[in-house]
């Protein structure tokens, strides 16, 4: 597996341009190791911006760490966008700052970027890279029973539809209710 998101995607609501001097900043903290990339959605009308997008990663000293850059013809209006970079091996817990940019973009051909709904914040998703298979099915599988307790409601139907079929396999159909 190379990468897995962290979290959803928030719920998208308004966009910001992108273009020239106008540059945009968020931070991310991060609940994994292995920070390896961020997604983003854009809306590129009439897929009219051709030029470089470029995300920096820094930490909070404002140190860059890493960089990826994409060309817009790859941007799909409305859609959503990868950018990956070497894995950051001690990224769990630690906060980082990214900074997006088109340089070469002037304001009729911006790009869009869409934030979250009802926030001034950058819609994204950060990437992670699991350490190996066996963490990945660790992390899946750990407090499992609270995450299935979590929807009750669906809980006691699975429940009550398990207990249903095991009296049918074990009392047979003549004494089942």
């Amino acid at each position: 597996i190379r990468y897995l998101p962290a979290d959803n995607q928030p719920p998208l609501g308004l966009t910001q341009k992108l273009y020239e001097d106008k540059v945009m900043k968020d931070k991310l903290t991060l609940s994994y190791n292995n920070f390896t990339g961020i997604g983003l959605s854009f809306k590129n009308s009439n897929l009219i911006n051709k030029k470089e997008i470029v995300l920096e990663v820094s930490k909070d000293n404002g140190e860059m760490i890493r960089s990826a850059t994409l060309n817009g013809r790859i941007v799909p209006d409305g859609g959503f966008v990868r950018f990956m970079f070497e894995p950051i091996t001690d990224s769990k817990g630690k906060a980082y700052i990214f900074t997006l940019s088109s340089p070469s973009s002037r304001e009729e051909e911006a790009l869009e970027v869409f934030l979250s709904k009802g926030s001034e914040s950058i819609a994204s998703v950060a990437y992670y890279k699991p350490p190996s298979a066996a963490s990945l099915i660790g992390d899946i599988y750990s407090d499992w029973m609270g995450r299935f307790l979590k929807d009750k409601a669906f809980a006691v139907f699975y429940l009550v539809l398990i207990a249903s079929g095991t009296g049918y396999v074990v009392f047979g159909k003549k004494e089942t209710i």
